[in-house]
């Protein structure tokens, strides 16, 4: 008799609170509800604590963060010179349905909700995600901004609730410093991630051609100080500004220092895919960004840690401040000037 009278209890209960956030959720257009349903609980909880200007804002900036109406829709009305169309994802090289991406791939770039995070970092490491002692090399002893000790891979749990590895490389800078795109490419991702440790970020998409490289390359640029003005679809020269360093993103145990999160997502296949919070490269590992700058095979993680100590010093091009490229014809580049 006691049990079924606690089970009537917190059913009722259950059935008060979800009349309890629909009552809240009045007024709000399916789009968002749509939203709103996708969030985790702490950010349902502090949605609906929010005043109408709060939610407001929440709202926008959720919206900013996945494909609008306007990006779904194809759109040929002229608007004039720029070098930043707005354009429809499905026009973009190479976008995909979500659909055709895989779970692996969705674990491997920390799309994990509902996922074990053991599982999600064994399958992270499986696709590259994995220590190879690659250092960085600047040609003719050049003066460039450094990975600190946020190195490729390292285990990253201590700084975590749950098990994690560190998928990318911290390069600190000063407050607001340009960071530069690495090659020629495109935009097709700006997220402003709310809530997340990954703070304001923006990923470009090189092709073989762009880079040199045999396969085509993502690179990945996180805890912007502000979101970049390029729009999605614009096509960016190598050495052109795509943001500023700061420390945005949810913050750990300590405060974040200003750094740039460097990260560089590789796959033969050239397809892509966009959801709320990320870019899914289909059939896609993850790369040591210092391999990004090797001038041949191999560029897989477990390839490149079986190699000789005195391989693992990769000669790094990068642009200088006056512009000029060294080596001069290099594809690639430190995503800092050096001097």
């Amino acid at each position: 008799m006691r049990t079924k009278i606690i089970y009537a209890i917190v059913l009722c209960t259950l059935v008060l609170s979800l009349d309890s956030m629909a009552q809240r959720g009045k007024g709000l257009s399916a789009e968002d509800r749509e939203l709103i349903r996708g969030l985790s609980r702490a950010e349902k909880r502090e949605f609906f604590s929010l005043g109408k200007r709060g939610k407001r804002k929440f709202l926008r900036e959720l919206r900013s963060d996945r494909p609008s109406k306007q990006e779904k829709e194809s759109n040929n009305k002229p608007r004039g010179k720029t070098t930043s169309p707005t354009v429809n994802l499905e026009s973009l090289d190479g976008y995909v349905s979500p659909d055709e991406i895989s779970a692996d791939v969705r674990m491997m770039v920390g799309k994990t909700k509902g996922v074990d995070k053991n599982v999600a970092v064994l399958k992270q490491k499986a696709r590259g995600g994995i220590e190879t002692g690659l250092q960085a090399k600047f040609i003719d002893g050049a003066n460039c901004p450094e990975i600190d000790s946020e190195q490729w891979a390292i285990d990253y749990s201590h700084k975590r609730p749950f098990p994690a590895i560190h998928k990318g490389v911290d390069i600190p800078q000063p407050r607001g410093a340009p960071i530069l795109a690495i090659s020629d490419g495109q935009v097709i991702g700006k997220f402003h991630n709310r809530r997340n440790r990954k703070g304001i970020e923006i990923m470009l998409r090189h092709s073989p051609e762009q880079t040199g490289l045999p396969f085509w390359t993502y690179s990945q640029y996180t805890h912007l100080l502000a979101m970049s003005p390029l729009e999605i679809g614009t096509k960016v020269k190598m050495g052109q500004e795509v943001g500023k360093t700061s420390n945005t993103g949810k913050m750990g145990r300590r405060i974040r220092r200003n750094a740039l999160h460097f990260a560089i997502i590789y796959s033969k296949t050239g397809e892509w895919s966009k959801e709320v919070r990320f870019i899914l490269p289909k059939e896609s590992f993850w790369m040591d960004p210092n391999a990004f700058y090797r001038k041949k095979e191999p560029y897989d993680s477990k390839s490149l840690a079986k190699l000789d100590n005195d391989q693992k010093k990769i000669p790094v091009p990068y642009m200088k401040p006056d512009g000029t490229f060294v080596p001069v014809n290099t594809k690639r580049i430190w995503p800092y000037p050096c001097e």
